[in-house]
C-alpha cells in the first residue's frame, strides 16, 4: 500500500481536478441560464409578460439554487468555485412562444451537460446522487416547457 500512495494520490487529484473543472463549468452554465431568463423576462411585452412572469420568477430562483448547490459541491471537494461566463444576450422584444422555445433550448443544454457529467462521477455516491437529481429536475423542466408549447 505504501508503494501506491504517490501514484494513487496523483490519480485521485487529477480526477478530482477534472471533476471540479466540470462542476465549475456546470455552475457557469446555470448562472448563464439565470442571466438569460432574467433578460428573457424583460423582453416579453404586454399580456405575454404578465402570463410568464411567475414562470420566469420561478425559473430564476431555481436556476440560482442549482448554481449554489454546485458551488457547495465544489467546496465539499476542498476547492473554491471559479466562474467563467462569456455571455452576450442580445435580442429585442419577443412573444411567449419564442421565449419558451429559447427557454427549452437552455434547459436542454443543461440536461445534456449533466448527462455528460454523470459517467465522470460514477463511484462517488454524493456527486452521483447530486447529478442524477439534477438530471431528473432538468428533465421535468423540459417536459413542463414542452407542455406549455403544445
Amino acid at each position: 500500500m505504501a508503494g501506491t500512495g504517490t501514484g494513487g494520490d496523483y490519480t485521485m487529484n487529477s480526477k478530482r481536478k477534472e471533476i471540479v473543472e466540470e462542476l465549475n463549468r456546470l455552475m457557469a452554465e446555470e448562472l448563464e441560464g439565470f442571466l438569460r431568463y432574467f433578460q428573457m423576462r424583460y423582453r416579453l411585452k404586454g399580456i405575454d409578460r404578465l402570463a410568464a412572469d411567475k414562470f420566469f420568477s420561478h425559473a430564476l430562483e431555481e436556476t440560482l439554487e442549482h448554481a449554489e448547490e454546485i458551488a457547495k459541491q465544489i467546496r465539499s471537494l476542498g476547492e473554491t468555485p471559479r466562474l467563467n461566463i462569456n455571455l452576450s444576450a442580445a435580442g429585442g422584444p419577443t412573444n411567449l412562444t419564442e421565449a419558451l422555445q429559447e427557454t427549452l433550448a437552455v434547459e436542454q443544454q443543461a440536461l445534456d451537460a449533466y448527462k455528460e457529467m454523470l459517467p465522470r462521477v460514477t463511484g462517488d455516491p454524493v456527486l452521483e446522487d447530486f447529478i442524477r437529481k439534477q438530471i431528473a429536475t432538468e428533465t421535468e423542466h423540459i417536459q413542463e416547457i414542452k407542455t406549455l408549447l403544445e
